[in-house]
């Protein structure tokens, strides 16, 4: 198993996603605080090694937290100005053209940025669903749920039963069109036949 390596100068959310990969592997191996912040600091290349070994000196690396290590490193890669634009960002985040799965995406690494909102079900599942479109919006309403993960559920199903009507009334669309078009073929059939017949009844009249 490889972890992702530590690179400095790499876009917040990238180096978010490092931090949060190297959690899932920790977790999994049930290292404590001293093997995780080891191990993190083994694999620092480049700039984030520079860093360390600058703020090594300030640090006793035998007593550190997970959690001081994790704050050490967002203080590097999340300035104050990176966080309040992700922050706007989320806070202004709509579904717009987005599918509600990319929108899902979106609201969840935006969560990272605003932990009043994320760490709290209920606003977090409110200002999910102010995200959404309306027609969405209205069937998750509907549905009367609860958690922001049954929000989040209900939305996926809205958008599921949306395309699923949407199919149906372009089948169902297709199905007039065709039956409008032989009803036209078979009366302009019934024009030409009734148009010999009268020329025929026309001919055999005496003179």
């Amino acid at each position: 198993m490889n972890p992702p390596k530590f690179v400095g100068g790499a876009d917040p959310l990238v180096a978010l996603e490092r931090v949060k990969s190297l959690e899932a592997i920790f977790d999994y191996l049930k290292f404590n605080d001293r093997d995780r912040v080891s191990c993190s600091v083994f694999i620092l290349v480049k700039a984030a090694r520079i860093w360390w070994e600058a703020t090594k000196v300030t640090v006793n690396v035998h007593e550190s937290k997970w959690d001081e290590f994790k704050e050490l490193f967002y203080a590097k890669y999340f300035s104050r100005v990176v966080k309040a634009k992700k922050v706007k960002e989320f806070l202004e985040l709509s579904q717009d053209s987005l599918s509600v799965a990319e929108y899902i995406l979106k609201f969840e690494e935006g969560c990272v940025f605003v932990p009043f909102i994320a760490e709290n079900d209920k606003v977090r599942g409110e200002h999910f669903l102010r995200g959404l479109k309306p027609e969405i919006r209205r069937d998750v309403h509907m549905a009367k749920v609860i958690t922001y993960q049954d929000i989040v559920e209900r939305a996926l199903l809205a958008k599921h039963d949306e395309q699923e009507i949407e199919k149906e009334r372009q089948l169902r669309r297709q199905a007039f069109q065709t039956r409008g078009q032989g009803a036209s073929a078979s009366t302009r059939g019934g024009y030409k036949g009734r148009g010999k017949m009268e020329q025929h009844n026309k001919s055999s009249l005496p003179s």
